[in-house]
């Protein structure tokens, strides 16, 4: 068995059969939906409505009238040959169905394969709007982190690591204001333990910390080709840079962002294939890995303000 995103990859290349979403709507006649995410903290299912959980160990076929649990699985994760495995529902394959058709249509937009998150956060938002459905997503804000653990053999990448979490921010902001999903809005200071800056590292860096243009670092980083056997210098310089990114505060961040680049810069935080595609150095790095949480918050900061001024302006129009 494929690892499961290469497992789901494969599903780009096969024939499938579309499900109309209007019949599909009536058909689960659902109501109320809780969403309920990987990230730690105790949850418990909704007390009425469906609840969807993923790639869940606590899932129990039991359920009662007014209560419903429904585990979503990654194909490969649950040894499938389908992109989905959906248990626990009497429409299960429907609704497999119509999740493979929503991670589909969602890969050329993010440049790689969903999250199940997302991918069931897109069904039901389009599900809604055929039927009212009331949504609540916690324990999700699709933002896990890159940062490796010391324990990680440093040849094993971290399995968040392949879906596009920056791009996964862009799409669901046009769905987070429609939904009861706190979790979803990031503070503007990212409360990232981060190590202090090495001023021994040179000038180089403390200068651009001070007047530079973040976005120019990401282009220089976006110059470089991914490769496991970088020079060390070229390491060593790029650390520099990432360090100074996670350092640059946010109004600076916010002074110089472009929406293009923030897209752009998406491709620096994944690689959807890394068994057959090298994966930037730092990706791989324990200690370099520390400072992209910090950058890829403050990018998906600029987007979530930008996002938040343009609903507030087409309000005033």
């Amino acid at each position: 068995m494929p690892k499961s995103h290469t497992h789901m990859h494969q599903h780009l290349q096969m024939p499938y059969s579309r499900v109309d979403l209007h019949t599909l709507a009536h058909q689960l006649a659902l109501k109320q939906v809780t969403i309920i995410g990987n990230a730690s903290g105790n949850w418990q299912p909704a007390t009425a409505g469906t609840t969807f959980i993923f790639n869940g160990t606590q899932w129990h076929e039991k359920s009662t009238q007014n209560n419903l649990i429904v585990n979503i699985a990654n194909g490969g994760f649950a040894e499938s040959k389908y992109a989905f495995v959906v248990q626990g529902h009497p429409q299960s394959d429907l609704l497999t169905q119509a999740l493979t058709q929503v991670a589909i249509e969602l890969t050329p937009k993010l440049g790689c394969w969903p999250s199940s998150g997302l991918t069931t956060i897109m069904l039901m938002q389009q599900l809604s709007q055929h039927v009212q459905v009331q949504v609540q997503v916690q324990r999700m804000s699709l933002f896990p982190s890159l940062a490796r653990p010391n324990d990680l053999p440093p040849e094993d990448h971290l399995p968040c690591m392949v879906h596009n979490w920056l791009g996964e921010r862009r799409i669901a902001q046009t769905l987070a204001p429609t939904l009861d999903w706190p979790e979803f809005t990031l503070p503007a200071v990212c409360l990232a333990n981060l190590a202090a800056v090495n001023k021994a590292r040179g000038s180089q860096t403390s200068m651009m910390m001070k007047t530079g243009n973040p976005f120019d670092l990401l282009a220089r980083l976006q110059e470089s080709t991914p490769s496991a056997d970088m020079p060390h210098s070229a390491k060593n310089i790029q650390l520099d840079w990432l360090i100074t990114l996670a350092h640059t505060p946010i109004d600076v961040w916010l002074k110089y962002a472009d929406l293009k680049q923030v897209i752009n810069a998406e491709a620096l935080f994944f690689n959807h294939m890394p068994e057959s595609k090298p994966s930037y150095w730092y990706l791989m790095d324990t200690k370099a890995s520390q400072y992209l949480d910090a950058i890829r918050h403050s990018l998906a900061y600029c987007w979530q303000t930008h996002s938040a001024k343009t609903r507030t302006d087409s309000h005033l129009l």
